[in-house]
């Protein structure tokens, strides 16, 4: 029994000793909070000190012009985005208050806005060499890393590409007399397809895309393609969709504050996938146009291009390449197709409105661009005579994007 005692005893203290608590063990908790304090406070001033940034970007310079105010952070952001007005009439009302030329804050970029025929003609054509260079925005370094031909900074490299563009537009379009004909040849390609729908309701912005993209793709890749062929469909839909998507509020963010592009979603995510197909099928489209080529021999605008890039082997300071031939391809296709294609949409539609001066067709045909939207237009008044289906008429707010364009609408082409 002592001996049981006394183990009991000894266990006893072992077990008191034990339990007392460790000094590490005590002193843990307070040095996690600690860090976690530090941490805090640490992120804490990095958060007060970006906001600080970015408030004292926002501020305008001295001589700048004036404008209207806007919020903490996001500047005219929110108002352009929030306006029940398209941006444009925003715009121009605000010129009504501030003057032809104004400011707006789109997130801590300062943007000049002007509004009018003589400030634009002025700044464009009068002091164009001042004006020619692009901004360094977050979306055109991810697209197009400032290269290319339309988004490229103002130096040899923008020089070099537009006058390659240039050339090839004259020596393998229009500067050709028999381009004319090719022109009539796809507009009886277009007339056609139109044809197939008998008079029944269709939507017009597909076909008049693909026909007025042909013309482009003669002179870039030497070849149109048929309307029937859906991976050109899909890519052109992917032109017209990022069109919209570069005018959205989300890429206006994306521009002021980059770092939401490691968000996965977003319209400016949507716009940067789309890019990634579209390059992608333009790289094999200009190889299989290359497959061909005969150096120093160009038939098309790629072979050009290529020539240059041969040349600029031994240069460090050429700019010609792969990557922006293909950068080039896309941004020369959507300079070529967007705009004529919107003006012959909006033309349709108002010939539909107003029948009665359908077929007159000299006066509304000098008023056109040259060749390509008269040939086009032409043809299709003196075929055809358009009206909506069951008198149905199309809602006449624009649809913005990079330019304004109509809302879809289904038209009836009858044959006269």
């Amino acid at each position: 029994m002592e001996v049981r005692q006394g183990c009991r005893e000894r266990l006893g203290r072992k077990a008191a000793v034990g339990s007392q608590p460790q000094p590490g063990l005590m002193w843990e908790p307070v040095g996690t909070e600690a860090c976690a304090a530090a941490l805090g406070g640490a992120l804490f001033l990095l958060l007060f000190a970006l906001g600080v940034r970015q408030l004292l970007k926002q501020r305008r310079p001295t001589g700048f012009p004036p404008g209207p105010p806007g919020l903490p952070f996001i500047g005219n952001i929110y108002s352009l985005a929030a306006s029940a007005e398209l941006p444009h009439v925003y715009m121009r009302k605000q010129s009504k208050v501030y003057g032809e030329i104004f400011s707006l804050d789109l997130g801590g970029i300062s943007t000049v806005v002007l509004n009018g025929y003589d400030v634009v003609k002025e700044c464009l054509v009068h002091q164009s060499e001042i004006f020619a260079d692009r901004p360094c925005l977050p979306l055109f370094m991810k697209m197009t890393k400032m290269g290319g031909l339309l988004n490229s900074r103002y130096g040899r490299g923008w020089v070099d590409h537009r006058r390659l563009a240039v050339n090839s537009f004259r020596y393998f379009g229009y500067g050709q007399k028999s381009f004319e004909s090719k022109i009539l040849e796809e507009t009886n390609f277009f007339i056609d397809a139109i044809e197939t729908y008998k008079g029944r309701p269709f939507d017009f912005k597909q076909l008049i895309t693909n026909a007025v993209s042909n013309i482009t793709n003669l002179i870039i890749f030497g070849q149109r393609f048929t309307y029937e062929d859906t991976d050109f469909q899909h890519m052109i839909e992917l032109f017209s969709e990022n069109v919209e998507l570069a005018a959205s509020a989300s890429v206006f963010l994306y521009n002021a504050f980059p770092w939401i592009g490691i968000l996965p979603f977003g319209k400016h995510q949507q716009l940067f996938k789309n890019a990634a197909v579209v390059y992608d099928f333009l790289s094999r489209l200009i190889e299989k146009a290359s497959v061909n080529r005969k150096p120093q021999l160009p038939q098309h605008f790629v072979d050009a291009y290529l020539d240059e890039m041969d040349q600029g082997k031994n240069d460090p300071s050429s700019t010609f390449s792969k990557e922006n031939l293909i950068f080039s391809v896309g941004e020369l296709i959507i300079a070529g197709t967007e705009t004529t294609t919107n003006v012959l949409r909006w033309a349709i539609l108002f010939m539909a409105l107003y029948p009665n001066i359908q077929g007159r067709r000299h006066c509304l045909g000098e008023q056109l661009a040259r060749m390509e939207m008269f040939l086009f237009f032409t043809a299709l008044l003196q075929r055809f005579h358009w009206h909506f289906p069951h008198e149905l008429v199309p809602n006449l707010k624009p649809r913005l994007g990079m330019t304004l364009q109509p809302q879809p609408y289904l038209i009836c082409a009858e044959r006269r």
